[in-house]
């Protein structure tokens, strides 16, 4: 058993750069919407992704999930019905239980993943209080550690701190600011916070100068699509060479953007299924069901992101990747397609969806016409 678990976590201490993310949970009083927000920035070395509808014997939900049957059971980030919106970012060094402590365990033994534990929360709970009673149900061998962020349409918020026979729970009534940030780190188990520090400080910063309610929109075109950082201010402000090495909030990795609306009557999220600098903010509702863009249900968005990232990173081995500032400068130059999430349903949601596509459309010419001149 020891053996297993030194195993699983030295194999995280090399996995984890590749499956960063960043995240806020924003609480009701300060958001616009008037409900939580969740934002996730996903970090992966596995972009294939799409947003997909699903229906099960309890709660409906929409969600980011993988594109291949494989991983048919997992989920990345998702709202559902009910309101509840669930995401994660990975964590490392959180405790680990002994053989004697799983030994006098009695819970309930699952194989739960994390993507899969999300996957859990979207199809039965409606509240946070119930996922929180299902983690102390079912504790043992739940053979991961991760951070959970976690909110639903009664108003509470709470990022999770999970491993594998117990969890910390951080509630965002309790900061004084209305708002929580995490990126790979654990207070629990990582004091220090590591290298991911870097986007959690820059991400307070920037969160704490900002005045009045927070928007998805903000999220998902200022912060998701800022290279901003903590150390060297706005990279994109000079020529000089700028590797990145968590410094900023978009990487060579990033391959997907959600902000969840955790509102009761209509939940929604804006959604990017791509690079975020190569992608636009689509709305998408669980009430209109299987009615989604196709941008981001098919691989359209997410082609375009990986020719994207050809252009605008060079991969150094163990030394991250360096941002060909050229290319995202003129591709950030292209007039945004700001589409409006309204916070009630599309009378005609396939007219609604079909104005979308077509401004992906233009929008992915636009880029396309970029990449072509490096």
């Amino acid at each position: 058993m020891k053996k297993i678990v030194v195993t699983f976590i030295a194999l995280i201490s090399i996995c984890i750069e590749s499956l960063a993310c960043t995240s806020a949970i924003v609480a009701s009083h300060r958001s616009s919407e008037g409900a939580p927000l969740l934002w996730k920035h996903r970090d992966s070395d596995d972009g294939n992704s799409r947003v997909e509808y699903v229906q099960t014997d309890k709660y409906a939900y929409t969600a980011v999930v993988p594109n291949n049957k494989t991983h048919a059971t997992a989920v990345y980030m998702g709202i559902n019905e009910k309101g509840l919106a669930v995401m994660n970012t990975a964590t490392k060094k959180l405790p680990t239980a002994t053989e004697e402590e799983y030994a006098a365990c009695s819970c309930e033994q699952t194989t739960y993943k994390f993507s899969t534990l999300m996957r859990f929360a979207l199809s039965d709970c409606a509240t946070v209080e119930e996922f929180e009673a299902f983690l102390r149900k079912t504790k043992r061998k739940r053979g991961f550690c991760t951070n959970i962020g976690i909110a639903d349409a009664n108003g509470t918020a709470a990022y999770f701190e999970i491993w594998d026979l117990g969890y910390c729970r951080y509630d965002v009534k309790d900061t004084a600011q209305g708002f929580d940030v995490r990126s790979n780190f654990s207070f629990k188990g990582d004091p220090t916070l590591g290298r991911s520090k870097r986007r959690y400080d820059l991400m307070m910063n920037e969160m704490a100068a900002h005045k009045g309610n927070f928007t998805p929109q903000q999220f998902m075109e200022h912060y998701s699509r800022s290279y901003n950082s903590v150390a060297y201010g706005n990279v994109l402000a000079t020529n000089d060479s700028f590797t990145c090495m968590n410094h900023t909030v978009p990487r060579a990795t990033s391959v997907s953007s959600a902000v969840m609306v955790c509102d009761k009557e209509n939940p929604r999220m804006l959604v990017m299924n791509g690079h975020p600098v190569s992608s636009i903010a689509v709305p998408v509702y669980v009430k209109a069901k299987g009615c989604i863009p196709q941008c981001v249900t098919s691989d359209a968005m997410r082609v375009l992101s990986d020719d994207f990232r050809v252009k605008a990173y060079s991969e150094l081995k163990h030394e991250g990747s360096t941002l060909n500032k050229d290319v995202v400068r003129d591709v950030l130059k292209i007039k945004y397609p700001a589409i409006a999430m309204t916070k009630e349903l599309p009378a005609d949601m396939e007219s609604y969806n079909s104005r979308i596509d077509k401004l992906f459309a233009k929008y992915e010419k636009q880029v396309r016409k970029v990449l072509k001149r490096y």
